[in-house]
């Protein structure tokens, strides 16, 4: 018994999936703008930096309320439960049978003798127990339970991208959103500046100091505005409902809370690390367990070649008397061991095995393949903040000689020093150079939301689950 009982122990030991070891990869140490390190970087809800309250509200309703997410976290539970239907296999499948047969045997039979004493009309009554159990010796059966919990654990990991990106896409249509209501701001005030200046134009042609040309020159610089300001109307609205969208709500009207020039941008940003990157990005966790989960389907098809064993059994009670049911005369039992050896399968197993391989091949391709798009996310995040902090610097100082120059320009003008070109060509490059400020601001924090997004540096995903979710399935996504 202790020999069978060893051989058995040997045999379930056995695995035939291939070991699975991290590719390697040449990423260096560093990206190639770095920045100086900062512990607030960290902070799990980073977007509570910018220091408004609007947008935290903003994504707190869009974790509540985004259908995709919601979508996400049913495949979530879809694949939970596919990965316990196959986890099942590793206990016995027992079952009941009930039958009630009435049976009549016919007068033609000729190729066996009628039996004395027996009716040609029978009842037969039986109840059993039927059992079945596959011995995993080959690890066939662990092998598909571990590319399931891969396969399950990889839309964990989809979901936590779906919400990065969700948070994400909120905040970056909240900063364009302001960003636009800016310059729209920018414009209705060039607008009503202009406006002032059609009415002096119109005023100095009545009394015969201009000529008909500077007035609809003034005229036609106050439609630009104007055509800008619906330019940036339409734009206002389009955002509004992108962010409707996000928070899971009919299009509609979006509160701003402070202005896009008074939100708050952390101390300093720190480069990050490609082995930081490995712990973090959601995609990154999802493209391993897709090696995990080929890796194992590896092994099933390699087991498949050898054969499988089961264990079958029944008991029970079979009687053709109701009276006699439960008598033990009526009871019977049947165990036996069962070997199952594929011989030739039409080539089946062997391309089973090679289409295997290959999805191992993609899998181990497309990890590599995540990774340096991270890295590149990463860097061109760097590179547009660093970048962007820069023009803003010089935007800047390029908005306040403009507004120098402007104020010269009219000056002069009106002692009669220049004309009114020089009026209309500094205020055109303000209002030109105003709208680029805004423009490189919206920028700079989006820079600094993509560089968020691309470390895939995230928060407690259980503090934003959905309101209406039970106790139950958080622990089911939780559970790894």
């Amino acid at each position: 018994m202790r020999f069978f009982l060893l051989i058995l122990f040997v045999m379930t030991s056995c695995n035939f999936k291939p070991r699975y070891t991290r590719p390697e990869m040449e990423i260096g140490q560093t990206f190639r703008f770095e920045m100086e390190n900062t512990a607030e970087y960290a902070n799990a809800a980073w977007w509570k930096q910018f220091q408004d309250p609007e947008l935290d509200n903003l994504i707190e309703i869009a974790i509540k309320n985004n259908q995709d997410l919601k979508v996400a976290t049913g495949r979530v539970l879809e694949f939970y439960a596919r990965y316990k239907v196959v986890f099942s296999q590793f206990y016995p499948e027992i079952d009941a049978v009930a039958n009630v047969d009435r049976i009549k045997l016919s007068k033609d039979v000729n190729f066996q003798p009628p039996i004395p004493g027996v009716p040609r009309i029978n009842d037969l009554y039986s109840f059993l127990f039927k059992l079945s159990y596959e011995v995993d010796f080959w690890g066939k059966i662990r092998n598909a339970s571990e590319s399931a919990r891969s396969i399950y654990l990889g839309q964990v990991y989809s979901r936590k991208n779906v919400i990065l990106t969700l948070v994400s896409s909120v905040a970056a249509s909240y900063v364009l959103l302001k960003q636009y209501s800016s310059q729209r701001h920018i414009s209705e005030l060039t607008y009503k500046s202009r406006l002032k200046s059609w009415e002096i134009a119109n005023l100095r042609y009545e009394g015969g100091i201009v000529s008909q040309l500077e007035v609809k020159q003034a005229e036609s610089e106050a439609l630009v505005a104007e055509v800008q300001i619906k330019n940036f109307e339409i734009l206002v609205a389009k955002q509004e409902d992108l962010i409707s969208l996000l928070l899971g709500q009919a299009p509609g009207p979006i509160s701003q809370g402070v202005l896009l020039t008074n939100l708050v941008l952390p101390p300093s940003i720190p480069a990050g690390l490609p082995s930081d990157l490995l712990e973090n990005r959601p995609d990154i966790l999802q493209a391993e367990e897709r090696i995990f989960a080929a890796n194992a389907e590896v092994g099933v098809a390699r087991a498949a070649f050898l054969p499988s064993f089961s264990l079958t059994g029944i008991s029970g009670q079979r009687t053709t008397s109701s009276n006699e049911f439960f008598d033990s005369s009526a009871a019977l039992f049947d165990l036996g061991l069962q070997a199952f050896q594929p011989l030739f399968t039409g080539f089946r197993l062997t391309n089973q095995l090679n289409e295997s391989e290959a999805v191992l091949y993609q899998a181990l391709h497309a990890y590599q393949q995540t990774i340096l798009t991270a890295l590149k996310e990463v860097d061109d995040a760097l590179i547009e903040h660093q970048k962007s902090q820069e023009k803003l610097v010089l935007q800047k100082q390029r908005v306040a000689s403009l507004e120098e120059y402007y104020r010269l320009a009219n000056l002069r003008y009106f002692n009669g020093q220049n004309d009114y070109l020089t009026v209309l060509d500094a205020e055109k490059s303000l209002f030109i150079a105003q709208l680029e400020q805004v423009l490189t601001e919206g920028d700079l924090y989006l820079s600094l939301i993509s560089l968020y997004k691309s470390l895939g540096q995230g928060w407690k995903v259980d503090d934003y689950l959905e309101a209406d979710f039970s106790k139950k399935d958080r622990e089911v996504i939780d559970a790894y």
